[in-house]
């Protein structure tokens, strides 16, 4: 195993990924776009960012429902999926689908996880938002509860917020977080059949008051990637906009770093199959 990675080998992982969810989707009729930097990527670079090692797509809720229920169904061996309804430990409250006889092993805390650390792809569902006023109030506190709770750990936010985070983090049983937070989960996407309704998707703090418009998903158009084409909203200019501001501008030479930086990457092997020499 050779640590001396070299980003351009975890694309090409990334992309078996995505050409599998991708195809998937083609074929049973499921809506869903590259998303932040991999959006980005595809208008700036017509591929990766040079220096970012991920990819992320977004679907709406009901669609990514349907992955995920038809995923063992309809997918080829070897590329799992996963989220926080199938395991007790996973902290995510969005999915991935990972790559078999592959590790990607990113914190410490995970060498003792339940679930399969291989190299994978983000899928972040949309929601609905909720009217304005008390109702729109009571759903950002459901997003944000169910963000704290699935974690099981504080956003680190300094101030009343992080100490607020804290009590309540203490005021649950940590064997009842994740019924708590899969119960806010439910109750936060009541809205979801208003179609009239902008999009938001709860996957971070950050992201909570992060509105798009109503319309996100539809006339999706396919644009190049390295050397394929994927799904991307037709509306993209808007979207880099609100995230990213003036999107073309590169960053500074000092911000273009490989961010995620894993303990270990095997392109062969399960973590659990790797020589002991390795895993400490």
């Amino acid at each position: 195993m050779d640590q001396n990675v070299k980003l351009e080998d975890i694309w090409k992982v990334e992309l078996e990924i995505l050409d599998e969810v991708d195809r998937v989707c083609t074929e049973n009729g499921l809506k869903y776009s590259l998303a932040y930097g991999t959006l980005l990527g595809a208008i700036r670079h017509q591929g990766f960012i040079p220096w970012d090692d991920d990819i992320d797509i977004m679907m709406p809720r009901e669609d990514y429902e349907q992955l995920r229920t038809i995923w063992n169904e309809k997918a080829k061996d070897g590329f799992i999926i996963q989220d926080e309804t199938m395991y007790d430990d996973y902290v995510n409250n969005f999915a991935k689908v990972r790559k078999d006889h592959t590790t990607f092993l990113q914190f410490e805390s995970e060498r003792e996880c339940s679930y399969h650390i291989g190299i994978f792809i983000d899928i972040f569902p949309g929601d609905r938002v909720a009217p304005k006023g008390i109702r729109r109030k009571i759903q950002y506190a459901e997003f944000a509860l169910n963000l704290l709770y699935n974690r099981g750990y504080t956003s680190s936010a300094k101030g009343i917020r992080g100490a607020a985070e804290k009590i309540l983090l203490r005021s649950v049983p940590k064997r009842f977080h994740r019924r708590v937070s899969n119960y806010l989960g439910q109750r936060s996407r009541r809205w979801n059949s208003d179609t009239n309704a902008q999009i938001v998707f709860p996957n971070d703090p950050t992201s909570l008051v992060r509105y798009y418009p109503q319309d996100l998903f539809e006339n999706l158009v396919r644009v190049p990637f390295q050397d394929r084409t994927y799904s991307v909203f037709r509306c993209y200019d808007d979207v880099l906009k609100l995230r990213y501001g003036d999107y073309m501008q590169l960053p500074p030479d000092d911000e273009r770093i490989w961010r995620h930086h894993p303990i270990i990457v095997d392109f062969g092997k399960n973590y659990n199959e790797l020589d002991w020499r390795f895993l400490k």
